[in-house]
């Protein structure tokens, strides 16, 4: 295939993303409501997602090999967080503004952007060099991307309450966070506690076994579990339209230091370069270098290229829409974070169709050789 039909199978994946995303924005839901569906979504929904997901398509053997792909987050999170240091140094930002774009450009969107943008491109038929072997198929393709997105998006949530916090405190000196607070920011969320059954149903071989038998109550169980699964993407989608509408929604209640508009501009370039260029090439680049050089290190890359192309969609999503709870939580720099956000969704949608046209091209070079 050629870039066109790459550009083509990336603009359509994406479309459903834009598409529902402008649904929730139309609709204009109060804080309020968001706040419910967000509360049905992380209590429920996305749970159900991640447990079947990964109870379902993973297996002991896999699970073993992917001991990489937190590595890699940790290592990418790193180069952001240096990129955001001395390019906001360069740029003559603020300290406490500085960390707020380290933030940013650390934390990516996993959940909300990765899935449906894997599911529209497993969807195509022109996708067919992602299949593994004869015996795959588009849903399993979508199933494994989902499944390994998910280790990321675990350490995404688990860092951003700890380490993130960290990051901003100096700049929230002023806003200790309280006994209370911690507790709500706490990592120990249902979706991990998802994760912690999901994997242990897929290390203990008989219990796996049990849940995908066809046929059985314990079958109809995990599919009553995948079925709350498929209603998380959309409701997620649509939350987000929302919550970007709401941030673009003047406020008169922000709290904390304030940046000159000429230092929010220059911050705002400072992310969109570090999350949509330096990250998405480092990535790719320690990708090929493995896959090229020490094979042996990931050998995953090399027999399942659904892969390569779900860890390098992930250093190239926007920043995760969560940068403005931790802007509120901490009490600073809440219409930046905003102003971060906004700019970001709306430069990635043309970015992310690029980008993601290069990945499909190189996951298909990589998989044919």
């Amino acid at each position: 295939m050629g870039v066109l039909e790459y550009a083509v199978i990336s603009t359509q994946s994406l479309s459903m993303v834009l598409i529902i995303g402008i649904v929730g924005f139309v609709l204009r839901p109060s804080k309020r409501e968001l706040k419910l569906l967000a509360d049905i979504n992380v209590s429920v929904l996305t749970p159900a997602l991640l447990f079947a997901k990964i109870s379902g398509s993973l297996t002991r053997s896999i699970l073993g090999l992917l001991w990489f792909v937190p590595v890699l987050y940790v290592l990418l999170g790193c180069v952001g967080l240096v990129w955001a240091r001395y390019g906001g140094q360069a740029l003559g930002l603020s300290d406490g503004f500085r960390r707020m774009c380290s933030i940013a450009v650390f934390f990516s969107n996993v959940n909300t952007i990765l899935i449906p943008i894997i599911q529209g491109i497993a969807a195509s038929p022109d996708a067919q060099f992602l299949l593994r072997d004869a015996n795959d198929t588009a849903q399993q393709v979508a199933d494994r991307a989902i499944a390994y997105g998910m280790i990321i998006g675990i350490m995404n949530n688990i860092l951003r309450w700890s380490v993130g916090v960290a990051i901003m405190q100096p700049a929230a000196a002023a806003a200790e966070i309280s006994p209370e607070d911690n507790k709500k920011a706490s990592w120990l969320t249902p979706p991990l506690i998802a994760v912690m059954c999901a994997v242990a149903v897929v290390v203990v071989s008989p219990v796996q076994k049990a849940l995908l038998a066809e046929g059985t109550y314990f079958h109809t169980l995990w599919l009553a579990i995948d079925t709350c699964g498929d209603a998380c993407i959309p409701l997620t989608l649509l939350g987000l339209g929302g919550q970007l509408r709401l941030q673009l929604t003047p406020r008169t209640d922000a709290t904390g230091p304030a940046t000159s508009a000429s230092e929010q501009r220059r911050g705002v370039v400072l992310v969109l370069v570090g999350r949509f260029l330096i990250v998405p090439a480092v990535s790719c680049a320690a990708l090929l270098g493995i896959y090229e050089y020490v094979p042996g290190l990931v050998p995953l890359l090399r027999s399942d290229p659904v892969l390569f192309l779900t860890l390098a969609i992930v250093s190239a999503t926007p920043p995760a829409i969560n940068l403005m709870t931790v802007a509120q939580k901490m009490g600073v720099y809440e219409t930046e974070a905003a102003a971060i956000l906004s700019c970001a969704y709306a430069v990635g949608v043309l970015a992310l169709s690029v980008e993601v046209s290069i990945f499909l091209w190189m996951a298909s070079l990589i998989h044919s050789t």
